[in-house]
């Protein structure tokens, strides 16, 4: 009795493992556990340039993975670069902004650091970075982050995330020429949920009404 027992929890055990195993395997679950479960999976491509090629990630800064109405200064994503033929430059990025309407936007820059290499055009539903020529050296990596101002009419439950939907979005420089491209686009960034701060959250402003007192 005791041994059909352990047979059956062995077969039981058997069928779960491998359903793990097959869902865990497919990208939008692996999605669904970077983005709700709070892993923070980095999307790593190799980028033809011609016959050139490149290094190219996005990821989510480290802890971040919300952004409150009225926030400012929130580190929306980085992107890392590497080129291991030349010198790179880049010249200019452009996002859709999906998920939100773009007038929710109020403020985008592009850094390096604490430098700032480009302010964001917000436009027709599109960030825009401009005149960034940021340089890289051969074989060493580049790291730019965007950051923006939330607007105050962000509303709770709303996921804002920043793609790269056509080649033409990414113009780079590499050993003096320009290249476009050859990767599988939409470039989707990782989303940030737009959340309400509770009472006792530092940065909590109450409503005027809230202490109103009845007479």
């Amino acid at each position: 009795m005791h041994i059909e027992k352990i047979i059956k929890f062995y077969f039981l055990f058997v069928m779960i493992l491998c359903s793990t195993v097959a869902v865990g395997a497919d990208r939008n679950t692996q999605t669904f556990m970077a983005n709700v479960l709070g892993f923070n999976s980095v999307k790593n491509s190799v980028i033809e340039i011609d016959n050139r090629k490149v290094d190219f990630s996005i990821s989510r800064e480290k802890n971040v993975f919300s952004v409150t109405p009225g926030g400012t200064n929130i580190n929306m994503m980085k992107i890392s670069f590497r080129t291991h033929d030349d010198e790179m430059m880049l010249n200019s990025l452009k996002f859709k902004i999906s998920g939100v309407i773009s007038e929710n936007i109020d403020n985008a820059v592009l850094k390096n650091g604490e430098k700032v290499l480009s302010e964001g055009r917000i436009e027709n539903g599109y960030i825009s970075f401009e005149n960034i020529a940021y340089k890289t050296d051969k074989n060493s990596e580049g790291l730019v982050s965007i950051f923006i101002d939330a607007g105050r009419n962000l509303r709770a439950g709303e996921r804002i995330r920043l793609d790269i939907v056509d080649p033409k979005d990414i113009y780079v420089i590499v050993g003096g020429e320009s290249f476009n491209l050859k990767t599988s686009f939409p470039i989707k960034g990782k989303p940030l949920s737009v959340v309400t701060l509770r009472g006792w959250e530092p940065g909590y402003t109450a409503p005027k009404k809230a202490f109103a007192v009845k007479k």
